[in-house]
């Protein structure tokens, strides 16, 4: 049996694969997903299998690759920056990484690691968590093993993986440490956002690791961490009893996560570095990054969250749980910021950022980052100035700006009628309402509050949203009153 299970040596280490996000992929001119924003309407853009790709991303026989896409070497340089990593700046030899598998068209993988390779970065530490090192490599295709058929749109594109030591300690911990890397990621604009992200994850109790393979979700690492240690520690604490050695039942080797049944499956023994024959690449010359580079990539970072949220809860004396709403954005906080400087109270108008210009983006299912969205702070900073003067309702504001997307406006180019309208005409409307629906009135004088709500509703309908629900409120009770004592 084991001796004090609840102390058990549990290490999880990490290995994180994103999608750099760049116009090309890493060794030759084809467009990635990620030249769709950039509104270049090719028709080999076209969002079809095996629709981006030519003789070098394929594998063809006799083609020879392009040098590194230098779009994707300033993106690894920006996350080795984030990390405080140490970058190689020379003698970074491309590596061949062979193995024999369908989505591979080459038999082998262009990387920047291997047994005797000199990687992008290295050492560096994020959230607590140690870095091994950062590398770039390419991703292969895509293989559907239901059909047999491959798609090499995605053979190509840019990957940086990010291998941490093994620090973690449960599944809590990968999980928060995965969400914080990536929205720093988000602020940096390195990797694709709407890619996704691919994690190994490698999980030691008292044997040798298990590598998990391809883990695509937050929820699936978590699933799968959880199951392997307690796999791992039901086969330890069985071990005395079978008369066996700690390396026949908890051996190296990689596992793959059935989502389906909620085990980890054994795919194949962990290879080593070996099993792989790296080579170097002798088709890409030795890559060289210079210190002028780095330093102009350096100079143009922008803050992380935690510099914006300390910002945001100490100079702006905003409540912890919007500057938390804020933050997850750098669009967002940024835009919080220009609001500020055009005089608004934002902290007091707060609702109408993390409410009313969410709930405007999510309903057109656009964000500020969006190239074909312009919503200006100075044009809400307007609107939020009319709407504390009393020159509009703060429902009619809100119905402006259901208008701001995807271009903003100002007050003074709108269209519609926007001023209030006096409580004198609202007196008017309401005795209108009141005449056209007395059965409503009899209700509510009956006791059915709900029938005000209705009556209220009918004066905004016939104000066009331009009479203060306020006002409305008061003069429908008076003009009801008066009328109930015979006045």
């Amino acid at each position: 049996m084991v001796e004090n299970e609840k102390a058990f040596p549990v290490k999880i280490g990490l290995e994180v694969h994103g999608y750099l996000d760049t116009v090309e992929k890493l060794f030759c001119m084809c467009r990635t997903e990620s030249a769709e924003r950039l509104e270049i309407r090719d028709s080999k853009l076209e969002n079809d299998a095996n629709s981006r790709i030519c003789p070098i991303c394929t594998g063809t026989p006799g083609s020879k690759p392009m040098a590194a896409n230098e779009e994707a070497v300033r993106k690894m340089i920006q996350i080795a920056l984030v990390f405080g990593s140490k970058i190689n700046m020379d003698g970074l030899v491309w590596q061949r990484k062979h193995y024999d598998w369908a989505d591979n068209p080459k038999g082998y993988q262009t990387t920047m690691s291997g047994a005797h390779a000199k990687v992008n970065a290295l050492g560096g530490k994020f959230k607590g968590i140690e870095i091994t090192e950062i590398h770039l490599e390419e991703d292969p295709a895509q293989w559907n093993p239901d059909s047999g058929r491959i798609n090499y749109n995605r053979s190509g594109l840019p990957l940086i993986e990010i291998v941490t030591e093994p620090q973690f300690s449960d599944s809590d911990q990968v999980v928060q440490w995965l969400k914080s890397l990536l929205l720093s990621l988000s602020y940096i604009k390195s990797v694709r956002k709407n890619a996704g992200i691919k994690v190994d994850v490698n999980v030691s109790t008292y044997g040798e690791r298990v590598e998990m393979k391809n883990l695509n979700s937050l929820e699936k690492i978590r699933k799968a961490i959880d199951y392997e240690i307690a796999r791992q520690l039901e086969i330890v604490e069985k071990l005395e009893i079978r008369g066996q050695k700690l390396e026949e039942v908890l051996p190296r080797e990689t596992r793959a996560y059935d989502e389906a049944k909620g085990i980890t499956i054994k795919m194949r023994s962990k290879e080593g570095a070996s099993d792989y024959r790296f080579v170097p690449c002798p088709d890409l010359a030795e890559m060289k990054i210079s210190k002028k580079m780095v330093a102009e990539i350096k100079a143009s970072m922008p803050e992380m969250p935690e510099v914006k949220l300390e910002r945001l809860l100490k100079t702006h004396n905003v409540l912890e749980s919007d500057a938390k709403i804020l933050t997850r954005n750098l669009e967002l906080v940024d835009f919080f910021e220009a609001l500020v400087a055009e005089g608004i109270d934002a902290k007091k108008n707060m609702a109408w950022i993390t409410v009313e210009l969410l709930r405007v983006l999510n309903w057109n299912k656009k964000s500020l980052e969006d190239e074909d969205v312009d919503i200006r702070p100075s044009h809400l900073a307007e609107l939020i100035k009319a709407v504390e003067m009393g020159g509009i309702t703060t429902l009619k504001g809100k119905q402006i700006m259901n208008d701001f997307v995807p271009k903003s406006f100002s007050l003074k180019e709108h269209k519609g009628e926007i001023s209030n309208i006096d409580e004198e005409a609202v007196e008017n409307l309401c005795r209108q309402v009141i005449d056209e629906n007395k059965h409503v009135v009899d209700d509510y004088r009956a006791g059915k509050e709900a029938s005000l709500n209705f009556l209220i509703g009918a004066v905004m309908r016939l104000s066009e949203r331009r009479a203060d629900f306020k006002v409305v409120t008061g003069v429908m009770k008076r003009l009801i009153g008066e009328r109930d004592d015979g006045v």
